[in-house]
């Protein structure tokens, strides 16, 4: 299996669309785990953003990594047999914070998890608040992308303790943050990536992922 994942990287390194796929394909009909198969493909996206930083590719290169992302995602979310899911009583809102307008983390957790609660980008501090209410949730997912978002990020919790939410409503944030981050905007938790963030909210409700066959 290691073979096949290296496999994945290598060709996502090489921009290689055509590997790419017919990889991931091969992978969701093995019944691999879907978030494995797209953390192998950001792995390769980083690969492609190392060689960019030493001048080894161009912006086109870049971008062209990140469409190859996308494709994955869309393969993935349309063909796979099996993909972890959060229960429908399990509501969690998920937005990218104000200032930032960075979305394709959120979107990619949402399509694995396919929650409820979706509040859209450049979302406001008070509507996380007032989702919370309107959808019953226990967790709130920030994004952001941007240094600029940290602000907003903090707001955002001020805003759920203003309204007296904040003790039955966990908050994760993720993005371009740490634990730095996370102590400033009084968050609960912060996650490096989709995987990670997949898990813990998984872990918080304490749900066994179940399959859900297409």
């Amino acid at each position: 299996m290691r073979m096949v994942e290296s496999m994945l990287v290598a060709a996502v390194t090489r921009l290689d669309v055509d590997k790419v796929l017919a990889l991931a394909v091969s992978e969701i009909q093995s019944g691999k785990d879907s978030i494995e198969i797209i953390e192998e493909t950001r792995q390769g996206m980083t690969q492609v953003g190392h060689l960019y930083d030493q001048g080894k590719y161009f912006l086109a290169d870049l971008m062209m990594s990140a469409e190859i992302f996308k494709d994955v995602i869309s393969l993935v979310s349309d063909q796979a047999n099996a993909i972890a899911v959060i229960e429908p009583s399990a509501t969690i809102l998920f937005g990218t914070v104000k200032k930032d307008i960075h979305d394709i983390g959120k979107n990619l957790m949402i399509s694995l998890l396919r929650f409820n609660g979706y509040m859209g980008v450049d979302v406001a501090p008070e509507r996380f608040a007032e989702g919370c209410i309107e959808h019953r949730a226990s967790i709130v997912c920030l994004s952001g992308l941007i240094t600029q978002s940290y602000d907003s990020m903090r707001l955002t919790v001020q805003a759920l303790e203003k309204m007296g939410l904040r003790p039955g409503v966990k908050v994760v944030i993720g993005g371009l943050v740490n634990e730095q981050v996370r102590q400033y905007t009084k968050a609960d938790y912060w996650v490096k990536d989709c995987s990670e963030g997949v898990k813990l909210c998984s872990s918080l409700f304490n749900l066994k992922t179940h399959q859900e066959i297409s």
